[in-house]
């Protein structure tokens, strides 16, 4: 029994080729490319499928991810994005607030309150 714990201990804390330090930021940013598979994020990260599965698992507890069973395979992907980035096309030119408060005062009327403009408005149907 003592030769047995002797062997067993010391094998028990070695990380022999497994990335342990995998963070959910990690994880987050590989499933905001996409819906993935554990063995996708496990590839990519360079741990086991098990690790992998029990990360994604922790994010879908968390709220921040869902997945959907095709088949026999989890597909987990972001409930929301991370970031959201919009593409502005070149020839939009961006206007100041006094600008745009200028441009929209010839479609209210001077000297009436926002609840009359309302009620007017409700009249109309």
């Amino acid at each position: 029994m003592e030769a047995y714990l002797y062997f067993y201990i010391p094998l028990m804390h070695l990380n022999i080729g497994v990335n342990m330090d995998v963070t959910m930021d990690q994880i987050m940013e590989i499933l905001s490319e996409g819906p993935k598979t554990p063995d996708e994020v496990a590839k990519r990260l360079g741990v086991s499928w098990a690790t992998a599965n029990g990360k994604l698992h922790r994010l879908v507890g968390s709220g921040k991810a869902d997945y959907i069973r095709k088949g026999r395979v989890n597909v987990f992907y972001l409930k929301s994005p991370q970031s959201l980035r919009f593409n502005v096309p070149p020839w939009v030119k961006p206007k100041s607030l006094n600008e745009l408060a200028e441009e929209l005062e010839k479609y209210f009327e001077e000297g009436i309150t926002a609840a009359e403009a309302v009620r007017r408005e409700r009249r109309k149907y």
